[in-house]
């Protein structure tokens, strides 16, 4: 029986248990862990966590990295490169759970492409900041790499939004801005998997906010696609070269970011559609 990592850091993580309940639909034994406790021991070659030897595992399916500073993120990702380079299957491919969680990187590989997305700007110079700013009139900043809405800002171009840019650049030496796309209180995050639509959901923001993550208190509605949007990210998922990920959509076709390691409970919730079928799936057809 083929042993199956689903790396997750909450265990009771809604699309973590259904990965599991899908890995054992196929005949397949999930092993959960977590990166929290990834080590690796460089004496002996052993990379193990939660006292699972990840090099013993068939596959691994990423549900997610886990919270960590810089340095423990990049021995995260370093530990997956030397699992694949070792022949153990990840989904997403490291590469590419990388590219999507870098904003910068994402956002350039998208206008190459020819994708539509908002006017990007990154920097280190405030001036330059207060440039965009002004003549935008509202940006939207946000941490390169973030996760669930979490420190991203909406500025205006008055003395407030001003002081706000300049704090933030103090804080991380780096401001990521974006312009600020008109839009009714939604976004729209469309779910691949293998290279096909298997679904999409508004994500509405509760009363008196901006951000529509459901982590945030958005909550989920159906939504059918435009053939424009589901062409747009058709083409992000290419690009970033994910096997699963989430494509936000901000109304008027402009890929907002892409989500490497995704939720699936959102889109279960709305639609009924169980997206870890479809993953495991082919996972399955890859051993």
């Amino acid at each position: 029986m083929k042993n199956i990592g689903i790396a997750v850091t909450d265990p009771d993580d809604w699309t973590g248990v259904a990965l599991c309940n899908a890995v054992e639909h196929y005949g397949m034994f999930p092993v959960k862990f977590s990166f929290n406790s990834a080590t690796s021991d460089i004496s002996l070659g052993k990379l193990y966590a939660d006292n699972i030897d990840m090099t013993s595992l068939d596959a691994i399916i990423v549900r997610d990295m886990g919270p960590a500073a810089q340095n423990g993120a990049a021995f995260r990702f370093d530990i997956l490169c030397q699992l694949e380079e070792l022949g153990v299957i990840i989904i997403n491919s490291p590469e590419s759970i990388l590219r999507a969680a870098n904003k910068y990187v994402s956002s350039y590989l998208f206008r190459k492409n020819g994708i539509p997305t908002p006017e990007t700007l990154v920097t280190n110079d405030l001036n330059v900041a207060l440039e965009m700013l002004s003549s935008s009139g509202r940006i939207v900043v946000k941490p390169v790499f973030g996760y669930k809405g979490i420190g991203v800002e909406c500025l205006k171009n008055d003395a407030p939004g001003k002081c706000k840019l300049k704090e933030l650049l103090e804080k991380d030496n780096l401001l990521y801005m974006q312009k600020f796309i008109p839009n009714p209180g939604r976004d729209i995050r469309v779910f691949v998997v293998n290279k096909k639509v298997m679904g999409s959901i508004y994500r509405v923001a509760p009363t008196g906010s901006w951000i529509n993550n459901l982590s945030q208190g958005g909550f989920a509605k159906p939504c059918i696609l435009t053939r424009e949007q589901e062409r747009a990210a058709l083409s992000a998922v290419r690009v970033i070269g994910t096997v699963y990920a989430g494509v936000d959509i901000i109304e008027g076709d402009y890929v907002i970011e892409i989500n490497g390691t995704p939720s699936g409970k959102g889109i279960f919730d709305a639609c009924g559609v169980d997206v870890t079928e479809s993953i495991v799936k082919y996972l399955k057809g890859q051993i």
